[in-house]
């Protein structure tokens, strides 16, 4: 299984690598945006050249449909081996990709909900599809047999599934037993998946149990 963080938040960002199963950061505009992004860097290219710093793994940006001449002229320079470039599961979407293809970026369609887009994803040869599971349930589909389907389809081709947006344990659960193995996570879930009450109850008791270990061994250490 391979992690990412699902965040713009620097402080999260640095205290997720630091737990070493983190292997890289996804962000979206509205990530950006809930961050305020603006008060702490003076440009886009600013705040990812800090994720290429901060993060030794790959960095997943979403690219603007509006305005994307400008934003490849503020990602120009960056680590193209390490930068993935997220590109939304649209009509337009296609020439984007088509185009930063011929450019040599990596390419992740996001929001991807069928498995014909799936299908027509893969035949264009991208690197990953962002499937999003809370907005998958949410929107009234089941789940499982959505990322079923999907998974189905591509079992032929080359493109990885990426699971996105996955908010609770339960949905968690679903993607691990799909044998997805990227996955992405906000800060919370990240740290919620290290914690269990059974085993910090378990280390508590192993830990006061080698201490009357140790007492006995070294009892005459102070005489």
């Amino acid at each position: 299984m391979h992690f990412y963080l699902d965040s713009a938040n620097l402080k999260e960002i640095e205290k997720a690598i630091s737990l070493k199963y983190v292997e890289g950061i996804t962000t979206n505009p509205s990530l950006l945006r809930r961050e305020r992004i603006w008060e702490n860097f003076e440009s886009i290219e600013e705040f990812y050249s800090t994720l290429m710093n901060v993060c030794d793994g790959k960095i997943f940006a979403q690219v603007p449909s509006s305005c994307i001449p400008d934003f490849l002229r503020k990602i120009k320079g960056m680590d193209t081996s390490r930068l993935v470039v997220k590109v939304p599961s649209v009509p337009a979407g296609l020439k984007i990709a088509s185009e930063l293809k011929e450019k040599g970026y990596k390419i992740c369609a996001t929001a991807v909900y069928t498995s014909s887009q799936a299908l027509m994803w893969d035949s264009l040869g991208v690197d990953y599809i962002a499937i999003y599971i809370d907005r998958m349930k949410k929107r009234g589909f089941n789940v499982s047999e959505n990322v079923t389907s999907i998974l189905k389809a591509l079992e032929n081709g080359k493109t990885k599934v990426l699971a996105a947006s996955v908010k609770d344990v339960k949905e968690l659960t679903i993607v691990m037993n799909s044998k997805i193995e990227y996955m992405t996570l906000n800060y919370k879930m990240i740290e919620d998946i290290t914690k269990c009450a059974f085993s910090i109850e378990d280390t508590e008791i192993f830990d006061n149990d080698f201490e009357v270990v140790k007492g006995h061994f070294y009892k005459d250490a102070n005489r």
